[in-house]
């Protein structure tokens, strides 16, 4: 279980996948729902023995395929293992005191067989300025990692990035240099060139115009598509700011 746990929360991971989606969802009143959701199916189908999962993984698995949970509950789910689970759990929150109550509109999600691999994490925040203190509060998950769990490596781009919704403007900005992501990302940035990094952004209102020229829009002209190279966003992170006009 603290291995399936890991997964969830090491976004280290991250670069492993094959595509990887970031999706911000904003309303008219300003509420953004973020999402960043890791694909790593053909990756899974690719690896030996990728259909050679334990039964005790399986198990776990079960429980929580599909299933959005809480920052507590993944807590829950990676101590079930542990001879002394509540003590171990509270001596996880004395010392991260601020874990649950900077995590509590965020929710995990796992999709895990023999073929499929697919991890999401989402943050539902009531506006730009709690998304940006939530996008930095996801260093707090790294107290899911202690022991025998991977812990969580936040990439740079994402703590650092800023959003700001104003007059029907969406604009996102980062403030990272490219060496200190690559220097977080060490061997796995050489691999970065082999996967995808996918943008998608939702609107209520038609579109009128965005900054990437070539954006894909919907038909509907209430959301766009912007693919990367991961090794693009790993030599020049500010190729992920935008800004979004609407009708």
């Amino acid at each position: 279980m603290k291995k399936v746990i890991g997964l969830i929360v090491a976004f280290g991971f991250l670069f492993q996948s094959c595509v990887t989606t970031e999706e911000v969802t904003v309303k008219k009143e300003g509420a953004i729902t973020y999402g960043l959701e890791m694909n790593f199916s053909e990756l899974l189908q690719a690896m030996p023995n990728s259909n050679g999962m334990s039964k005790d993984v399986k198990k776990a698995l079960d429980l929580i395929n599909g299933e959005e949970l809480t920052v507590e509950q993944l807590l829950d789910l990676s101590l079930l293992e542990s001879k002394k689970p509540e003590q171990k759990k509270d001596s996880i929150l004395k010392a991260n005191p601020n874990l649950l109550k900077k995590t509590e509109n965020l929710r995990a999600r796992v999709m895990m067989n023999d073929s499929v691999g697919n991890i999401a994490l989402k943050i539902i925040a009531k506006n730009a300025s709690d998304l940006n203190t939530s996008l930095i509060n996801l260093e707090e998950l790294s107290a899911l990692g202690e022991g025998n769990t991977k812990k969580l490596d936040t990439p740079e781009f994402v703590k650092n990035s800023k959003f700001e919704w104003k007059k029907k403007t969406l604009q996102r900005t980062i403030s990272v240099k490219p060496e200190d992501l690559q220097k977080g990302l060490g061997e796995l940035g050489q691999m970065a060139g082999m996967f995808t990094y996918r943008i998608k952004v939702n609107f209520e209102q038609p579109i009128q115009s965005v900054s990437y020229a070539d954006a894909l829009i919907a038909q509907d002209g209430k959301s766009f598509v912007k693919e990367f190279k991961m090794s693009e966003v790993v030599a020049n992170p500010k190729i992920l700011e935008y800004k979004v006009e609407l009708k």
